[in-house]
């Protein structure tokens, strides 16, 4: 079976953790039996209103010339330039989706029984402008809320699910968050497959002691992944509790210089490490001198940063956001602590005091055992593999 995969998120030299979840469900298919190809729409901010209309055509020469310039592959997948106003909404962005994989496969040929596309919007709309093939869409955004803001956007999101033939969730929070907003308006019955945890790739650390003086955060520096309540949290903790203690935040984002200025400014500037991103091969270096995951999103489809630190036996402190519910509540106990979205700083710390006072509780080796059995790879294959295969029985 040949599945197409479309995804605006893979691994790369310039984002090595981009879309890693994506990435994981593609191997775990190949090593399922399946021939699989990725396309990656990779928007081209622009700063104009509008794309000029030669900038497409010089993209068709230099493919005209060397594809490989044009459509740089990297194993199973292919990197499409897709040029776009800077400040486009959704359905903007989804459009110069569909004409970036069309300009791409009217040079490189396109062949697969199934298209599975992540995200319905843009590039579960695009997919379906596209072709004909059976379109599988997997929702797990973070930031669907913003999407679904605009009425425009909420219609057209509809719209895609409605037509596609099959719609999957990352979470039963994400289902029921989909179900709420849009009543009996929304008939398409969904499927629920988590997120696979690349366990291979993550080394289980049995740790003496639990000290909470390792923080470690894994992830975009937005706003809304709760970068400034972390950092001003981490600054009470070294204040009133441990002044040894250490920050190190894998990721990039737009935060990054609020980061520098807030760290220097207050005086934990020398507590504060930004790697950067790094390619997910190499997280495994970074759980392993950790000793506490600090992750204060308010709201995540999935959240599968705190499995993989469950999983490295790294004790996690985060918010009830939607997708931890989902994931590790029933064995919170065992790995960390799950607290109120409206949480100040204070309640923050004075959670990871009573985590660390409390670490004989932990058992870090049986959490990783229950997320392996929900979340592996095999598993989430076998699900996928099913509901290929009802589409083209």
């Amino acid at each position: 079976m040949k599945i197409q995969v479309v995804s605006p998120w893979y691994p790369n030299q310039y984002s090595p953790y981009s879309g890693k979840f994506v990435h994981s469900q593609v191997h775990a298919l190949i090593d399922n039996g399946m021939d699989v190809a990725v396309e990656v729409p990779r928007s081209m901010p622009l700063t104009g209103l509008h794309v000029p209309k030669d900038l497409h055509d010089s993209i068709i020469s230099v493919a005209s010339k060397n594809i490989d310039h044009a459509f740089p592959s990297n194993q199973e997948a292919t990197f499409i330039p897709c040029p776009i106003p800077i400040k486009s909404g959704p359905l903007d962005i989804a459009k110069a989706y569909e004409t970036g994989i069309k300009t791409k496969r009217d040079f490189l040929s396109y062949d697969s029984d199934i298209v599975h596309a992540h995200l319905a919007l843009p590039t579960g709309l695009a997919s379906k402008q596209l072709g004909d093939k059976p379109l599988v869409i997997t929702e797990h955004q973070s930031n669907l809320k913003n999407i679904l803001s605009d009425p425009r956007s909420k219609e057209a999101y509809l719209e895609v699910v409605e037509n596609a033939d099959a719609f999957v969730c990352v979470s039963e929070f994400l289902k029921n968050y989909l179900i709420d907003i849009y009543g009996s308006r929304l008939s398409k019955s969904i499927e629920v497959i988590p997120n696979i945890v690349d366990f291979d790739s993550l080394d289980f650390n049995q740790r003496e002691r639990y000290e909470s003086l390792s923080w470690i955060y894994v992830g975009s520096l937005y706003q809304h992944k709760g970068i400034v309540r972390l950092l001003k949290t981490f600054k009470m903790y070294k204040r009133l509790v441990a002044p040894e203690a250490t920050l190190t935040l894998v990721g990039t984002g737009p935060l990054i210089h609020w980061v520098r200025k807030y760290s220097k400014r207050n005086g934990i500037r020398d507590s504060v490490f930004l790697v950067g991103a790094q390619p997910h091969e190499k997280l495994r270096n970074y759980y392993s001198k950790a000793d506490l995951l600090v992750h204060l999103s308010k709201f995540e489809t999935f959240g599968i940063v705190s499995l993989e630190a469950i999983a490295s036996g790294i004790p996690v402190v985060s918010f009830h956001n939607g997708g931890s519910e989902q994931t590790w509540e029933n064995i919170s106990r065992l790995c960390g602590r799950l607290l109120d979205s409206s949480s100040r700083e204070q309640d923050i710390v004075e959670a990871i005091v009573d985590l660390t006072n409390h670490a004989d509780d932990l058992d870090l080796r049986a959490a990783r055992s229950d997320i392996k059995e929900r979340f592996s790879g095999y598993a989430i294959a076998g699900k996928l593999s099913t509901i290929y295969n009802g589409l083209i029985a």
